[in-house]
């Protein structure tokens, strides 16, 4: 049976179009972006190809899936605040303490994957065709989660929120990283951004800062009363002894002072002998 020729015109017409659409709009290219490394996975053999670096590749849209990884650092942020992470609502990080405390804790994960075809194999193999967002939120969170528990079940909620918060993060990380590590992610840091008391447990805290902000303060007066006394105490000693100084250079001064005035007397003496009184040199018997 033969078709009508404006049938077939039309059918290539068609045809024509497709493909231009099909060569415009890219379909079945994909782009593998820099600091990324990707994998190509044939659904229908399950087989995987070799990792493809930042490049664009042809990807059958019927039989294969391109899986994209970004090597650079990726932060997985775990807050109590709904407008911020990857979950709307809170998804902090609850932490239970060593008195049985549940304390939101604000979290923020740096991961990254590196480029090595090892690491990258280890993720594949580990969460197939999972996108890299899927696995935070189902795998690395959870991780997170033990992680923080196992540090802060050793810790006190004082140690948590004032004297050990610099720690926090630090030892959450020597747990998270090798969790991690057969994953195929390694952990850059974990920083622990804000621990949520509950407002009674902040209350007590208050309260208890307040006091030792009295006792220091006693201890400080305390302190500066016993200088002040001390210092008292020397000062009288110091004029003590200044007016016993004083008194002893009384006979000295009233000594020399005679001697001042039997000198000058002896200045004005003429050499003669008084013609009235006893004889004798004047001044020479002590007296003036």
């Amino acid at each position: 049976m033969r078709r009508h020729p404006a049938s077939v015109a039309r059918a290539a017409v068609l045809g024509a179009v497709l493909l231009c659409l099909f060569g415009v709009s890219g379909c079945g290219f994909e782009r593998i972006p820099v600091a990324s490394v990707g994998i190509k996975f044939n659904a229908a053999s399950g087989v995987s190809h070799r990792i493809l670096k930042p490049e664009v590749v042809w990807v059958n849209p019927f039989t294969e899936k391109l899986l994209i990884y970004p090597t650079g650092i990726n932060n997985a942020t775990f807050v109590k605040n709904a407008a911020e992470g990857a979950r709307y609502g809170d998804d902090s990080i609850k932490a239970c303490t060593l008195e049985g405390a549940i304390l939101p804790v604000d979290v923020t994960v740096a991961y990254r994957i590196p480029a090595e075809p090892d690491a990258v194999l280890r993720v594949f193999n580990r969460f197939g065709t999972m996108e890299l967002k899927d696995i935070q939120k189902e795998h690395i969170r959870w991780a997170t989660v033990v992680a923080v528990n196992d540090v802060s079940g050793r810790k006190s909620i004082f140690d948590l929120i004032s004297r050990e918060r610099a720690q926090f993060g630090v030892e959450v990380k020597k747990i998270l990283t090798p969790m991690v590590e057969p994953w195929g992610f390694v952990i850059e840091d974990v920083m622990i951004r804000e621990v949520h008391p509950p407002q009674e447990i902040t209350e007590k805290i208050q309260e208890q800062q307040a006091t030792r902000s009295d006792l220091e303060k006693a201890k400080i007066e305390q302190q500066q009363a016993k200088i002040d006394a001390q210092t008292v105490i020397t000062n009288a000693q110091k004029e003590a002894e200044q007016n016993r100084l004083l008194a002893g250079q009384g006979d000295k001064v009233l000594a020399l002072k005679r001697l001042e005035l039997r000198r000058k007397a002896i200045e004005k003496w003429d050499g003669r002998a008084p013609a009235i009184g006893e004889p004798g040199i004047p001044f020479m018997d002590g007296k003036l």
